[in-house]
């Protein structure tokens, strides 16, 4: 199972029909070198963008930073505690023994936000550990999941380096001036 995609997969059905216009909010963030664009995915709104080092394929990645947009769910009364709880429950049967910290609750640009890590000791699909950090932000229209992922267990550094990257991930609008949203949302998205 790819752990990434639980999110994506329950939150689907409820994506709203596809829009022409280009996203109103999207995630910026820190560059991150050495990382490629691995798959890309826009449907109905909602996309996926994962990003691998260079050499690497999204079936077998050492790390992974993966950017996910869920159209509409907020907009529709969805919130950060029930995607977490679907997330969770996926998770439960993708990966038996998984540990998952407490969220951590911020506020990122007025918006509410929440921050976990998830342990998984072995990953059925792969046979070996998975761990990810995750921030999920609760947009005025869309849910945003901003993830890195280890096919190891990672170091120590490793968890900083991930947990520095995480604190770059913002939400982003036209009208908002951060140096992170100048980019704009993802080319292909647009």
């Amino acid at each position: 199972m790819r752990f990434r995609w639980i999110g994506l997969g329950l939150v689907a059905g409820i994506a709203s029909a596809a829009q022409a216009a280009p996203p109103a909010e999207w995630v910026g963030q820190a560059p991150v070198p050495g990382l490629v664009i691995g798959h890309r995915l826009a449907e109905g709104g909602s996309m996926i963008v994962e990003r691998i080092p260079r050499g690497e394929t999204t079936d077998r990645w050492t790390r992974m930073v993966l950017n996910q947009r869920f159209a509409g769910v907020i907009a529709r009364g969805g919130t950060l505690s029930e995607w977490r709880g679907h997330f969770l429950e996926g998770l439960r049967t993708g990966c038996p023994g998984a540990r998952v910290s407490d969220p951590g609750r911020i506020d990122i640009v007025g918006r509410p936000a929440i921050e976990f890590r998830v342990d998984c000791p072995r990953n059925p699909a792969t046979g070996g550990p998975e761990t990810f950090l995750l921030r999920a932000i609760a947009g005025r229209a869309d849910l945003h999941v901003a993830q890195v992922a280890f096919r190891h267990v990672p170091s120590a550094e490793e968890v900083a380096w991930a947990r520095r990257h995480l604190a770059t991930v913002t939400l982003c609008t036209r009208r908002i001036a951060s140096p992170l949203c100048r980019a704009g949302p993802e080319p292909f998205d647009r």
